[in-house]
């Protein structure tokens, strides 16, 4: 996903609005999962508010996908497990991204980590990789989405950094922080994105609204 996430528009079949089931998962624990540089799949199914029972399919990519990811990030994300989920309509690898989060200059990361059925959200501020901020988790089955005509949805969270100029043009934004260093595109795909800033030691939650 691309730093113009909050522009972007999506043709695709959606779940309805209300929250989401699930009732299977994939084994965390299977051959796969305990493979570090394999690919891995999350399936199982979850019922609409229709009562219609619907499949989703999440792939996860290891960390090995990402050969930029300084090794202390790395690091950390190993010992949580972590695996990357990747949004139903990914063309390459994503949800891991690098901006300038904690001030300007600054050389910081965010990942999605997938770990026995949930993700997180984690930041790693520059100089402090060892203390990753977990910003916020929900299970993987939570937002999904499928492109038009599939009938297997896949995860519709992705993530994406928003540099500062793109904040500063935003008639929506501009009164609401300081706005000079890069800010974090909490997106799910189609509905809504939450702009996630850093500023004055604590972070703020910009809604910027529906797709």
């Amino acid at each position: 996903m691309n730093s113009a996430a909050p522009a972007r528009i999506f043709a695709a079949l959606l779940l309805a609005a209300a929250p989401v089931v699930a009732l299977q998962v994939a084994d965390p624990h299977s051959a796969s999962a305990q493979t570090p540089n394999a690919e891995r799949v999350e399936t199982g199914l979850v019922e609409s508010a229709g009562g219609d029972q619907l499949h989703y399919r999440i792939r996860l990519l290891p960390l090995t996908s990402f050969p930029a990811l300084p090794g202390a990030i790395v690091a950390q994300l190993s010992r949580r497990e972590c695996m990357i989920p990747q949004t139903f309509e990914a063309q390459q690898p994503e949800n891991v991204v690098h901006g300038e989060f904690r001030a300007p200059g600054s050389s910081d990361w965010a990942a999605l980590c997938s770990a026995s059925g949930s993700t997180t959200l984690y930041v790693f501020f520059a100089g402090q990789f060892d203390t990753p901020i977990a910003l916020r988790s929900q299970p993987d089955s939570d937002w999904l989405g499928a492109e038009p005509g599939s009938s297997v949805f896949g995860s519709s969270w992705g993530i994406a950094t928003l540099p500062a100029s793109e904040l500063r043009a935003s008639p929506n934004l501009h009164q609401a922080a300081t706005l000079d260093h890069d800010a974090i595109d909490d997106a799910r795909l189609e509905r809504s994105d939450t702009i996630r800033y850093f500023q004055a030691g604590k972070w703020l939650s910009l809604t910027s609204g529906a797709h």
